[in-house]
């Protein structure tokens, strides 16, 4: 049986709630059901099926619900563990690294098709990640084969997104997934690119949705597109341009190509507030990738959480028994 393709556009409805799904993989495992009921985007079918078990240092994360109504299945990836006293955060920051030695992608008919070694490293850590003594590897593998399977993250997960749907469609008897990633980096070179071109099962199956203002998105293919970005301020200096300069050139060797459908996701440019222009480059570049800052776009709520400078931040919306429970460990820096 084939699963048709959504079709996707900056309207498409199911980019709001799969946005969603990958915002909330932030949050505290206890809470995310909760999570669930009260968004008007996820509360009338979706229910957590499988979900990572909380760890004290959770270095990938992930959960799969489904829809009863439908039936269809979402994969959501989180990103970047958002806490820098964790040491979760810096094997997180590894996995986002483009520089290092490249991996083979297993089977593929080019054996050039390589990717970052700290994506293949995610890629490994999330199927070995268990929930209620089944790995995530497990869980997919039980789902029907002719399930419609939708993969979602957001950052380091919308970059893990389609290397997760590309081994499910190497696989005998699993689902062809469709994939929505958000402000996902490109994780390999030109040969791993086309196992998503014409002809792969995944062809026009997967959607990168960018923020046009947010810089990780043009991770690691289009890194010199980000000079001078926000216009007219603030750029952040010369030492911000030589940053991405040399950057550049350091990856020119590892030869990332993109792939899928890009969906443009034009971003609204604050004024900024600090007079120092390289903090408020940095503000402004992180401002421009917060999981809410892509809700916002895609017309849909925020989060049911905040998400603040170091802290551990108050829900929007969760029951107080969840809420008293650390419900997300915040940082400055999501990737």
């Amino acid at each position: 049986m084939t699963i048709p393709a959504a079709t996707p556009a900056a309207t498409d409805p199911l980019a709001p709630m799969l946005m969603t799904f990958a915002g909330i993989a932030y949050g505290k495992p206890a809470a995310i059901p909760h999570y669930l009921g009260p968004d008007t985007l996820t509360a009338e079918h979706w229910s957590i099926v499988w979900i990572a078990d909380d760890l004290a240092v959770p270095v990938n994360f992930a959960f799969i619900a489904k829809n009863a109504s439908t039936g269809a299945y979402a994969i959501a990836i989180r990103g970047t563990y958002p806490d820098p006293f964790s040491s979760a955060y810096w094997d997180d920051a590894n996995e986002d690294s483009p520089i290092g030695p490249m991996h083979s992608w297993p089977g593929a008919t080019d054996s050039l098709a390589q990717v970052a070694g700290g994506t293949w490293a995610g890629f490994q850590s999330l199927l070995a990640l268990q929930g209620a003594g089944q790995s995530l590897a497990q869980a997919i593998a039980a789902l029907p084969a002719t399930a419609t399977v939708y993969v979602t993250g957001h950052s380091l997960g919308g970059t893990l997104a389609p290397v997760i749907a590309l081994w499910m469609s190497d696989q005998p008897k699993f689902p062809v997934p469709s994939v929505y990633a958000f402000a996902g980096m490109t994780p390999g070179n030109a040969a791993f690119a086309a196992l998503f071109g014409p002809g792969t099962p995944l062809a026009g199956r997967v959607w990168r949705y960018n923020n046009t203002l947010d810089t990780v998105g043009y991770g690691w293919d289009r890194v010199l597109d980000t000079r001078k970005f926000y216009q007219p301020a603030p750029n952040g200096g010369l030492l911000i341009e030589g940053v991405i300069g040399a950057m550049a050139l350091r990856l020119l060797p590892y030869g990332y190509t993109g792939f899928g459908t890009i969906v443009a996701l034009p971003g609204v440019l604050r004024t900024p507030t600090m007079d120092c222009e390289f903090v408020a480059y940095l503000l402004e570049t992180l401002h421009q990738h917060m999981p809410d800052t892509y809700l916002a776009l895609l017309g849909a709520s925020p989060l049911p959480f905040a998400i603040g400078f170091g802290t551990v931040v108050a829900p929007r919306d969760v029951p107080d028994v969840v809420a008293q429970t650390s419900i997300l460990h915040a940082s400055p820096t999501f990737l």
